[in-house]
């Protein structure tokens, strides 16, 4: 019996798009299915009076310059899906804790970033010129392992550090190379963005990125993340693919450790491989048959511990950015530069919000908001199940109570007005996002990063996945790469290549 697709990708996420557009790009008849009506999960948009407000994205680590692209601008690129890209490169991020005594702005210049870091913690420069040295070898190292020929015996021939900073946190790893302490403190604070400690992430994943940064600066799409997702819906359609939305899976079909197909509207549609942007937690409690759930799939979910939840406040001003007072376009308010201390006490509670990242967008789209106007949107994070008790009718009331206190904290840091401005406000809690993504606790983090869990495990883990229920991959921040667009972007198409180049190896794909 011949299949009804080559491939159908479950949830058009981030990691869901990426796979569909480049599975129906290289030739496989896709369907691509999603249980809302539009596509994009985190990566879409909202109106609220006169403003479009960037739900999720504060902005991608490897998009690049056209003239110096990273992986996100390639794949892009090579896929025709047409976003209008625009680069924030002159700061990482601006870092204020007041109770340290620290106001201090990364240049994405890495000699300037060296010397400012020297002023400020005497001692540092050396240390940060290795670090910036062993960020690149990071780098290298991961696109070698995303190459189809990788081999794991090589890696320590080519990229010496590698395995040493996959095997050590970002604390061990800065104290080794003898970065003081209030240096590495300001310069390890985008751990946030991979939802583990300092003393927890290992060295590798983090430098990893910290470079993306300082090399590529930080992308954001002209017309909001909206753009992303409907650029690559695009590419499916264009090239044949079907794309449904108000559509749920309602089962991955599984027999003798096979995938074969997804039940959807009680009907069941058969294909060669099944792609899930759906998390494993769900799908192995849910979508497939409890005896085809090999054992070691439940274990390795339960051993694995959830990542931040996101509490966001989006607000439209009638003032510009500048009139406001805002230098930067990310800055980050934090009562402690000590990432443990931070994540107790935003752990299993309401009460504290340690930490707050506001951004104004318009200092890199300036017409992202009518004339006169601006748009901030200030994030908090949580951890554990600290929103799980909250009656419904408390939702809103509590919602309130929360940003009220994030909006106040920015304005005492930044030393600036902000609530007698606001002209629209829309407030999302880990609540709403469970909601809406029907994630874990509504994060959109996946699983947090550390020693026995980091990329070059999950590398392993995924070719173990497979042998676990043949032609069922996922794809997303649960999977390999981690959270963040750029890491499910890269995860989602690399998945459609690994079943494209099987498909054609069968002369099941003639172009």
């Amino acid at each position: 019996m011949n299949n009804d697709y080559g491939a159908i990708v479950i949830g058009a996420g981030n990691g869901g798009l990426m796979a569909a557009a480049t599975l129906a790009k290289k030739g496989v008849r896709t369907l691509l299915i999603d249980k809302h009506n539009i596509p994009g999960g985190s990566a879409s948009s909202i109106h609220r009076g006169r403003f479009e407000f960037e739900p999720s994205l504060h902005e991608l680590a490897a998009v690049g310059e056209a003239e110096n692209p990273s992986y996100v601008r390639q794949m892009f690129d090579e896929l025709g899906a047409d976003v209008e890209w625009c680069i924030e490169h002159k700061e990482l991020y601006h870092l204020y804790v007041p109770e340290e005594g620290i106001d201090f702005a990364l240049s994405s210049d890495p000699k300037k970033l060296c010397m400012d870091l020297e002023k400020e913690a005497p001692g540092s420069a050396g240390p940060m010129m290795k670090m910036l040295q062993l960020a690149g070898e990071a780098a290298r190292a991961f696109a070698y392992m995303g190459m189809k020929d990788y081999d794991p015996n090589k890696l320590d021939e080519l990229f010496p550090h590698a395995k040493t900073l996959a095997g050590h946190t970002i604390k061990e790893v800065l104290d080794e190379i003898g970065m003081p302490e209030r240096a590495q403190r300001i310069v390890s604070q985008y751990w946030c963005y991979l939802g583990a400690t300092t003393t927890e992430m290992d060295a590798l994943t983090y430098f990893r990125m910290f470079g993306g940064y300082l090399m590529f600066g930080a992308g954001m799409p002209k017309l909001r993340s909206h753009e992303l997702s409907l650029a690559l819906e695009k590419v499916v359609r264009d090239n044949g693919g079907e794309v449904w939305y108000n559509t749920p899976a309602e089962k991955i079909l599984v027999k003798d450790g096979k995938a074969y197909g997804v039940r959807i509207g009680g009907k069941d549609y058969l294909c060669d491989n099944v792609v899930s942007n759906v998390y494993p937690d769900y799908a192995y409690s849910y979508l497939i048959d409890k005896e085809e759930v090999p054992e070691r799939a439940v274990k390795l979910t339960n051993a694995r511990e959830l990542a931040l939840n996101l509490f966001t406040v989006y607000l439209g001003m009638n003032k510009t950015g500048e009139e406001l007072g805002f230098k930067s376009y990310s800055n980050f308010i934090l009562n402690s530069t000590d990432s443990d201390f931070l994540v107790k006490q935003a752990s299993d509670n309401r009460e504290n919000v340690p930490a707050v990242i506001i951004n104004c967008l318009n200092n890199v789209i300036p017409d992202c908001t009518p004339e006169g106007t601006s748009f901030l949107f200030l994030t908090g994070f949580f951890f554990g199940n600290g929103w799980d008790s909250i009656k419904p009718e408390e939702h809103q009331k509590e919602k309130e109570r929360v940003a009220e206190a994030m909006i106040r904290r920015c304005e005492e840091a930044l030393h600036m007005e902000i609530m007698p401005y606001i002209e629209e406000i829309e407030i999302a809690s880990p609540v709403t996002f469970a909601r809406f993504l029907g994630s874990p606790q509504g994060t959109p983090y996946g699983y947090r990063m550390n020693k026995w869990d980091n990329y070059i495990q999950r590398i392993v883990d995924k070719r173990l996945d497979e042998k676990m229920i043949k032609g069922l991959d996922f794809v997303g921040a649960a999977t390999h790469g981690g959270d963040g667009y750029s890491p499910t972007y890269l995860g989602g198409y690399e998945t459609a290549i690994e079943i494209v180049e099987a498909q054609k190896e069968k002369g099941e794909i003639q172009r």
